[in-house]
């Protein structure tokens, strides 16, 4: 069973190499194997604690823990940064589970949670963006009814094709 938990400052470090992890795993061929082999992850440690830190009162941050460790994390902001979308649209920013755990139910725990928190505070939408070309993450969203929208840009931390998903909440 995983429970689902608000991150605190604490988890900076599993949620840190959690991501590093899934990106080494997901995004082999979609990023630079040089850039994978050596991604910053003290930096993003630093970054997410000051992030856990200082989260504004519409925006969120859960972690999964399976048996006592954390094994995902997820990251929503109550209003989407895209200028195109209405502010009742909300972000998911991140949400990354241990490679070990994937096909676990993690990703769907954590997602489930974040949906059902941004119903409860009035979101209409949810929006996300994802590698172009990864497929995998693809499908886990359209299976919990998130479609592709039309919009793509070059994913600014990853430098990769993107494209956007939105779902509704209602």
């Amino acid at each position: 069973m995983h429970q689902i938990r608000d991150a605190t400052p604490d988890d900076a470090e599993a949620i840190a190499n959690i991501n590093a992890a899934g990106w080494r795993a997901a995004y082999v061929g979609l990023i630079d194997r040089d850039r994978l082999a050596n991604l910053p992850v003290k930096v993003w440690v630093r970054e997410i604690k000051v992030n856990l830190t200082e989260l504004s009162p519409d925006s969120f941050s859960i972690v999964a823990e399976t048996e006592g460790r954390v094994s995902g994390s997820c990251f929503v902001l109550g209003t989407a940064r895209d200028g195109d979308l209405p502010d009742d649209v909300a972000e998911l920013v991140a949400i990354y589970v241990d490679p070990h755990r994937w096909r676990q139910g993690v990703g769907t725990a954590l997602l489930r949670e974040a949906m059902e928190r941004c119903r409860r505070e009035g979101r209409s939408e949810m929006s996300l963006w994802t590698l172009s070309g990864n497929h995998g993450a693809q499908a886990f969203y359209e299976r919990h009814g998130f479609e592709p929208d039309g919009n793509e840009q070059i994913h600014p931390l990853a430098r990769a094709p993107a494209l956007r998903m939105r779902r509704p909440l209602g």
